[in-house]
């Protein structure tokens, strides 16, 4: 097939007052609308996610306002008081270095009220999914029973799950026992830190008359009577006492071998349970808003808060379980605290101890 050739005559480049166009000739861009339509769906669907995490944490906050609304104001004032005490050493020195302003989502606010003394206030770091070993406890050595006579107190220390379906039982849980705290900080193991910092913060504005402050978890079989009378009889200030442990020096790969290193953290007492005598709960709080968190608990609570404070250095007691080895029944009835206690044992070494503590023979089961 042959081809034939068709001369066309283009368009003059002049333009119509005669001067040719210079550069590239501009064509008319093409509409937007997909672009912008994408870029509102994108906007929609954050409005709607962040709407959906809200919901959980708006219905908690209303039952937090609800029960116990009283308390919010001296909350803010004790904030505001801890924030004027501790200035940050920055460019702003207004501000607090590290400040602890989560939400309080339940708030138990009269738990100490009309009390003159409180000998101990116990807070049990939990994690929210807990809620048969937190049964467990009330049910045995923190029920009502075990520790009214001796006029101590205790809470649950919980953070935010961001499940609506556990935040629904949790509320129920409080509704019904009424002995949880809990702020909008994710719940989780690294976070074990902020529940300390949340319980110094509560104690010192809502309990601020208890002699003595256990911090502890929710597999930890507490001996209250025996721990009590100990510390009726010790009557320490300015003191912290637990299970001393050291942590490893830390050996970079390039250290000269046989170099003296300093150890990673100063001796601290083991999270698993340890006394903080009254007068340092509130310091203690404080400290913690110039002190960047670690994930460490037991080394940031007890060590490094504690030297900040000019705690006396802390006193090691065996009674109190350092956390590696399970007891057994035998050092149970004779210790403060045991470690590794799941609800059944529990139940089972409550039921086995005398009422008055260690006065019960060793036995096995």
């Amino acid at each position: 097939m042959l081809t034939r050739l068709v001369n066309v005559h283009l368009p003059s480049t002049r333009s119509t007052n005669g001067s040719r166009w210079k550069g590239v000739i501009k064509m008319p861009r093409k509409p937007r609308l997909p672009a912008l339509l994408a870029y509102v769906f994108f906007i929609s669907l954050g409005l709607l996610l962040y709407v959906a995490a809200r919901g959980p944490q708006q219905e908690i906050e209303g039952v937090a306002e609800e029960s116990w609304s009283a308390g919010t104001g001296e909350e803010a004032r004790a904030q505001a008081e801890a924030g004027r005490s501790v200035k940050r050493r920055g460019r702003n020195k207004e501000l607090p270095a590290n400040p602890h302003d989560y939400h309080m989502m339940i708030n138990k606010a009269n738990l100490c009220a009309g009390e003159e003394k409180v000998w101990l206030l116990v807070v049990v770091s939990s994690a929210v999914p807990n809620f048969l070993r937190r049964r467990a406890i009330r049910d045995t050595w923190g029920s009502t029973s075990a520790l009214s006579p001796s006029n101590a107190k205790l809470v649950f220390l919980l953070a935010n799950p961001n499940d609506s379906e556990l935040q629904r039982q949790v509320v129920e849980e409080f509704r019904t026992y009424g002995d949880i705290l809990q702020e909008d900080f994710v719940d989780s193991y690294m976070n074990l830190t902020l529940k300390s910092v949340m319980g110094l913060k509560w104690a010192s504005t809502y309990c601020s008359q208890a002699q003595y402050l256990l911090k502890t978890d929710d597999d930890i079989f507490v001996n209250v009577p025996v721990l009590l009378t100990y510390l009726q009889e010790a009557s320490k200030t300015r003191w912290i006492t637990g299970c001393i442990k050291q942590k490893k020096a830390f050996r970079p790969v390039n250290a000269v071998p046989g170099m003296p290193l300093p150890p990673a953290h100063p001796p601290f007492v083991a999270g698993a349970g340890y006394v903080i005598s009254g007068d340092l709960v509130k310091e203690m709080y404080e400290a913690s808003l110039e002190t960047r968190p670690i994930p460490v608990e037991d080394v940031y609570i007890t060590a490094h808060l504690g030297r900040k404070v000019n705690a006396h250095p802390p006193i090691h007691d065996a009674r109190f379980t350092c956390g590696e080895k399970v007891m057994d029944d035998c050092d149970l009835a004779q210790a403060f605290t045991g470690h590794h206690i799941g609800p059944e044992r529990m139940y089972r070494v409550w039921e086995k101890l005398n009422p008055n503590g260690i006065t019960s023979p060793c036995f096995d089961f």
